[in-house]
């Protein structure tokens, strides 16, 4: 039964081919990202940075991609797929090279902004791109497969971390390799990127859509804030236990890669039952794992349990977040519904490091564990009270 079901989930003749182009691209997108995140965020714990400081300047990335969110459906419009992941790609590049050689909260804080405008041009695109080409009876299957890319790219990152360490020039050689392979893994793709057309869009911006499914929209907002916080912080949270740098690195890409595996279940899921159901069950899985990091103690099996658990929850809340949106919505209203979907998540990227940051110099690493438990406990509250709500 099991068996059957990964092998049907894996066919894909049942969902567009491009989202397989898509997924080599979204897979480049994950190793960059997480690898360089991983390997700042140590950088800046060993050069004597404070959390606050370190989540300060990681939520500049956010607001750029915030800022990003308002032109991306115009961008599309006049260029298509292919010239915005190129170009978004060739200055992230630039970006990652400027921060790694000149590493000063002010100069980081900058290119953050750049970087997180560029990656939301990106992102915003490819999840345009899975819904444009999917639909109601495939989206869950189609957005898992995607979204399994990114999460593998995710998770390869810290591991690339804990296999190479820190030190000389590791970082930067590493991170430009990574960035040219995307470039051309997206040249080598070009016609068939080309060949997905984008159906004509709506240039209004309908902010009511939000009413819709407002503890959908929640859900992905705290699911923000948790992310963020997790990539920006979870490294400053291990070293402050005295793991090291490598211990850090192998630790994520156990909790990632197990979020990978746990996606073709999700989506298949996704496609069959209620989504809300499941994104309380999701954000249950939240709870449980800050539970486990609250009470492990350093406790290395407990803590592995933990980001296991956190991998397959944050891993499967955006993908049956993003289907629960593809199959409401309009094609004409997809690529702005999509922007605003990944804006409210960017908020809650941009308020994530700077809350758990701040609390964590106050508190320790209570405050890291405390401050998500906070938001993920309201979520579920908010979720209950709409539910009930909605019923009458």
């Amino acid at each position: 039964m099991i068996l059957n079901s990964i092998k049907n989930y894996l066919d894909f003749n049942i969902v567009s081919p491009s989202v397989k182009y898509l997924s080599l691209v979204a897979f480049c997108t994950g190793i960059i990202l997480s690898y360089f995140y991983t390997i700042l965020v140590i950088i800046q714990k060993y050069a004597g940075y404070s959390e606050f400081t370190i989540g300060l300047v990681a939520s500049f990335g956010p607001l750029g991609l915030i800022f990003s969110g308002f032109f991306t459906t115009k961008l599309l419009k006049k260029f298509g797929f292919y010239k915005i992941i190129f170009i978004s790609t060739v200055v992230q590049g630039l970006c990652i090279t400027a921060m790694l050689e000149f590493l000063n909260p002010y100069n980081l804080a900058v290119w953050f902004f750049i970087l997180g405008m560029m990656g939301g041009l990106t992102w915003m695109t490819m999840d345009t791109w899975v819904n444009v080409v999917s639909n109601n009876s495939n989206r869950g299957k189609s957005i898992g497969i995607y979204n399994s890319s990114v999460t593998t790219g995710l998770a390869m990152g810290p591991l690339i971390v804990g296999l190479f360490g820190t030190s000389g020039r590791i970082p930067i050689t590493v991170c430009l390799i990574l960035v040219l392979f995307k470039i051309g893994s997206l040249i080598s793709i070009k016609k068939y990127v080309n060949l997905v057309s984008i159906p004509e869009q709506s240039t209004k911006m309908k902010f009511s859509i939000i009413l819709i499914s407002p503890f959908v929209f929640l859900a992905i907002f705290f699911a923000g804030i948790e992310d963020s916080a997790f990539l920006s912080l979870f490294p400053a949270f291990m070293i402050n236990d005295f793991f090291s740098d490598k211990q850090i690195g192998i630790y994520i890409f156990i909790g990632g890669i197990f979020g990978v595996l746990c996606q073709p279940f999700v989506g298949a899921l996704s496609d069959n039952f209620n989504k809300r159901l499941i994104v309380f069950v999701l954000l249950l899985a939240h709870v449980t794992w800050l539970m486990l990091l609250k009470i492990s103690n350093s406790n290395e099996i407990i803590i592995i349990i933990a980001l296991m658990i956190s991998g397959f929850a944050s891993t499967s809340l955006y993908t049956v977040t993003l289907a629960y949106l593809g199959e409401r919505i309009s094609v004409s209203n997809i690529a702005f519904a999509t922007s605003l979907f990944i804006i409210i998540y960017e908020i809650g990227e941009y308020l994530g490091p700077i809350i758990v940051g701040f609390n964590m110099n106050i508190f320790g690493n209570t405050g890291f564990t405390n401050t998500l438990l906070s938001f993920a406990f309201f979520s579920i509250i908010f979720g209950i009270i709409r539910s009930l709500f909605y019923k009458k």
